[in-house]
């Protein structure tokens, strides 16, 4: 173990927490703030991931273009889903089971996914692999990903995209009005259904950039929608519902601690020391870190 071993860890954390902070704020956005229950996004990065793998493979089609091409497609199936089987779930109140109905619809959702990845790409584990894959840039002893790089500038300009969005936009500003008040923000005519589906289908393109990312760092298998969907619960939940600037900060809290697991002990525990700590933070802190007021 060296110094430069330690930081060259640290920045690796950062990287891979920036993928977990892309997953956290598509579920800040639907969760945080309309309080949609999703358990589908991490499902959808995996699918994102295999198109992108099949675009490169069979077309030779760079995965940074697909991910363009990807975006309206996935926000126009976002905003089905939303629009078609989870809707009815809306109107629910919780102890009827709007939630447990959101989340068993959207897990049949993810299952399906899942089942047809495994029949068009089976289980093997597939590795898009491009010719920036391992490319590092040398700053004196340190040897940067520049998949990390690409991947802390898209996150900083989404963060930034996403306040400019809910700051100065008609969605934006009608989204934070059925998130403050439903009825209220109804009765002044805003259509909340559609502003439901507008934001999961957002939030959906969202989970494309992740896929992408998370493609370029680690091969990709069928299975890794539901382990990918609780890394980004983990970081809505560490951050405090609806707070993207808390969602980022939990992001790079949970990469650097599989990250320094790594480095410091056995690679195999680090889900395991992630959510032990998840837990004690739970006791600790349970309204996260920049609760949102």
């Amino acid at each position: 173990m060296t110094f430069t071993g330690l930081i060259q860890s640290l920045f690796g954390g950062l990287g891979v927490g920036a993928i977990y902070a892309l997953l956290g704020l598509s579920f800040a956005l639907i969760f945080g703030r309309l309080f949609i229950c999703s358990v589908v996004h991490g499902n959808l990065a995996v699918l994102a991931a295999y198109l992108m793998y099949w675009a490169f493979t069979l077309w030779n089609i760079n995965p940074l273009i697909s991910a363009l091409v990807l975006l309206p497609v996935f926000f126009a199936f976002g905003y089905i889903i939303q629009s078609t089987i989870l809707k009815p779930f809306m109107s629910m109140e919780i102890w009827k089971g709007r939630y447990q109905g959101q989340v068993m619809v959207t897990q049949g959702s993810g299952m399906i996914i899942m089942a047809i990845s495994l029949i068009l790409w089976t289980g093997t584990y597939r590795t898009l692999a491009t010719s920036y894959r391992n490319t590092a840039l040398p700053i004196g002893t340190l040897k940067l990903s520049v998949v990390h790089l690409l991947a802390l500038v898209t996150l900083g300009l989404l963060v930034l995209f996403l306040n400019i969005l809910l700051k100065k936009t008609k969605l934006g500003i009608s989204l934070r009005a059925c998130s403050d008040d439903r009825v209220t923000a109804m009765l002044t005519g805003i259509n909340y259904d559609r502003i439901c589906s507008a934001t999961f289908g957002l939030s959906s393109s969202i989970a494309v950039i992740a896929g992408l990312f998370y493609a370029l760092t680690y091969p990709i298998t069928p299975s890794l929608g539901m382990d990918l969907t609780l890394k980004g619960w983990v970081a809505v939940i560490i951050g405090g519902m609806g707070s993207i600037g808390g969602i980022v900060t939990a992001g790079f809290v949970v990469g650097l601690i599989e990250s320094l697991t790594s480095y410091f002990w056995i690679p195999a525990y680090k889900e395991a020391i992630l959510f032990i700590g998840l837990l004690i933070f739970l006791v600790a802190k349970p309204e996260g870190l920049f609760k949102r007021q």
